[in-house]
């Protein structure tokens, strides 16, 4: 047990050696691979790191942008809807002042038909009083001429023409 616990110098001159020769043969063949290599990682990283803030940066250009053309289309929306209204109700009143036009000349009508309508009722009562006239005067003619037929020819005729106006109305 002594053995082991006093140093072998041979064994530690050899772990020297084989150390060294490691780290030689790391510097020769890998050293520079691996350092490559991890240069070439950290490039890339710090490339995909810029290119992600770029993209970063123009979906924030690209938002605002749509940001503001969704606000263009809205006070669009808006305006024309606005337009729409003011059409409608541009449309309304004349619509409005149309019928208003229309129910004017149709009472005009209305009243224009009914003048000729009277018009035409005072003429045929006209007619009918000069024909009852007409046929006092020839009953009186016939008849004798005294106050009392011709009183009682009067009452008669107006006894006709007030059937006659009885049965028109």
């Amino acid at each position: 047990m002594d053995k082991l616990l006093n140093p072998d110098f041979g064994v530690m001159a050899l772990t020297i050696v084989n150390f060294l020769l490691l780290v030689w043969l790391l510097h020769k063949f890998a050293w520079k691979g691996l350092i490559g290599a991890l240069e070439k990682r950290e490039q890339q990283i710090a490339d995909d790191k810029a290119a992600a803030a770029q993209a970063r940066q123009e979906a924030q250009g690209l938002k605002a942008e749509l940001d503001a053309r969704l606000q263009q289309i809205a006070q669009e929306a808006a305006k024309k809807m606005q337009e729409a209204v003011a059409l409608g109700n541009a449309q309304k009143e004349q619509l409005l002042s149309e019928t208003k036009q229309q129910a004017e000349r149709l009472l005009e009508q209305a009243k224009a038909q009914i003048e000729a309508e009277k018009n035409q009722a005072l003429a045929d009562v006209r007619e009918q009083v000069v024909n009852t006239a007409l046929l006092a005067a020839v009953k009186i003619t016939q008849q004798q001429v005294n106050a009392q037929t011709a009183q009682q020819a009067v009452d008669e005729v107006l006894r006709e023409v007030s059937g006659q106006e009885s049965a028109r109305a």
